[in-house]
C-alpha cells in the first residue's frame, strides 16, 4: 500500500485555490471557525454564484440533437434510418441543431449541484439550497465528471462570467476525490498518498507563484541539450516544475517540487539529498543561457520532521539551493514561508 500523508484541510483547500486560479477565496475562509469544513463554506460560495447566474439568464449554444422522427428535420443520418427504411416504416433518423442550455457549462452546475444536496459531509441548509436551485435548471442534463472534462472547458468573452463559478465546481470536484480515495475525512485533516501530494504540491507551487510574483514571468520550461551529434531523439527531456524569470533584471529560479517521506537518502548510516534529484537541478541549471547574472535553482520538499535550508555555491552568479516548507503551518505562515524561498 502507498504511504499516506495527513494535511490539514485548510492547506489543502488553499494550495487547490490557487490551482484553480480563486486564491481571493482564502481570504474570505479565514474568517471560517475551525469547526467548519471547507466543503460547506465553497458549497454555499457556489450556490451563490449559480443564484447570480441564474438571475442573469444560463447561456445557450446550439447543441446537435438526435432523433427519431417521421419527417426529415436538419441532417438525415442514413444508416441509422436504413432499417426503418427496409422495414418500410415511415421513420427516420435525423439530427439537428437546437439551440439550447444544456451545454457543458451548464451541465457542471446542475451536477455540482446535485452532489451538494446529497453530501452528508455539508448544513442541511446548504443542502436545501443546493436542490432549489438544482430544480431551477430542470433543462440540463447532468453529466459524469472528471478532471478531463474541467480540463477541456476554455472561456472567452462570451462566457467568461462563468470562469468563477466553474473553478469552484472543480476546486469542490478535487476535493470530493481526496475525501473518497482517502476514506478518512475529518474536520482538520486529509489522509493523501504520496503521488496525489507531489502532484498537489507541484501545481500548487506554480500557481502560487505565478499569482504572487509579478515581477517573474513563471512558467514550465522545456529545455534543449547543449550536446552535439549522434541522435538528438534519444536524449531525455528536460521540463523544469517552475521557472520563475525576473521581468527586469537578468536573474532567474529553476525550481523543483519534490515529496518523499524523508528528505534525506541513507547509505551505511550517512544521510545525504536525493541524488537523482540533486543531478536533475544542477543539469538544469547548466543549460541556462550564459547572459543571467544570478541563477538559482532550489529544491522543494514539503516538511516532515526535518527542517532544511542549504545553500551551494558553483560560482559568484550559481547557487544550488535545498529547502523545506511546513504544510502543517497555518495558512499565513505557510504563505509567509514559501516567499522566504524565493526571497
Amino acid at each position: 500500500m502507498e504511504p499516506t500523508f495527513k494535511v490539514p484541510i485548510r492547506n489543502v483547500f488553499c494550495m487547490l485555490s490557487y490551482v484553480n486560479d480563486i486564491p481571493e477565496l482564502i481570504e474570505q475562509f479565514s474568517d471560517i471557525d475551525d469547526d467548519l469544513l471547507p466543503y460547506d463554506f465553497l458549497a454555499n460560495k457556489f450556490n451563490e454564484e449559480v443564484g447570480w447566474l441564474l438571475k442573469r439568464g444560463l447561456i445557450k449554444s446550439y447543441v446537435e440533437q438526435v432523433e427519431e422522427t417521421s419527417y426529415i428535420s436538419g441532417r438525415m443520418l442514413m444508416n441509422e434510418s436504413i432499417p426503418f427504411i427496409v422495414e418500410n416504416k415511415p421513420r427516420v433518423v435525423c439530427v439537428k441543431d437546437n439551440y439550447s442550455s444544456d451545454i457543458t457549462l451548464n451541465q457542471i452546475l446542475k451536477t455540482t449541484l446535485k452532489h451538494l444536496y446529497q453530501n452528508i459531509h455539508i448544513s442541511e441548509r446548504t443542502r436545501k439550497k443546493s436542490f432549489l436551485l438544482w430544480e431551477e435548471i430542470p433543462s440540463v442534463r447532468e453529466v459524469i465528471f472528471s478532471r478531463e472534462l474541467f480540463q477541456r472547458i476554455s472561456f472567452h468573452r462570451h462566457n467568461i462570467h462563468y470562469k468563477r463559478v466553474i473553478n469552484i465546481a472543480h476546486l469542490l470536484y478535487e476535493l470530493q476525490i481526496l475525501s473518497h480515495r482517502s476514506g478518512n475525512w475529518s474536520l482538520y485533516t486529509v489522509t493523501m498518498n504520496d503521488s496525489d501530494l507531489n502532484h498537489l504540491f507541484e501545481n500548487f507551487l506554480f500557481h502560487f507563484y505565478r499569482i504572487e510574483l509579478s515581477q517573474y514571468r513563471v512558467k514550465s520550461e522545456r529545455l534543449s541539450w547543449h550536446l552535439q551529434g549522434g541522435n538528438q531523439s534519444l536524449l531525455p527531456t528536460m521540463l523544469t516544475d517552475v521557472s520563475l524569470t525576473h521581468r527586469k533584471k537578468p536573474e532567474k529560479i529553476i525550481m523543483d517540487a519534490k515529496f518523499y517521506r524523508d528528505v534525506f537518502q541513507t547509505y551505511y548510516d550517512k544521510n545525504s539529498f536525493h541524488s537523482h534529484n540533486m543531478y536533475q537541478i544542477f543539469t538544469y541549471l547548466m543549460h541556462q543561457p550564459s547572459d543571467i547574472e544570478r541563477l538559482r535553482g532550489i529544491l522543494v520538499y514539503p516538511f516532515n520532521g526535518q527542517d532544511v535550508h542549504q545553500i551551494y555555491e558553483w560560482n559568484d552568479a550559481i547557487t544550488m539551493e535545498v529547502v523545506t516548507v511546513n504544510l502543517n503551518l497555518r495558512w499565513r505562515e505557510l504563505y509567509g514561508e514559501l516567499m522566504d524561498v524565493v526571497g
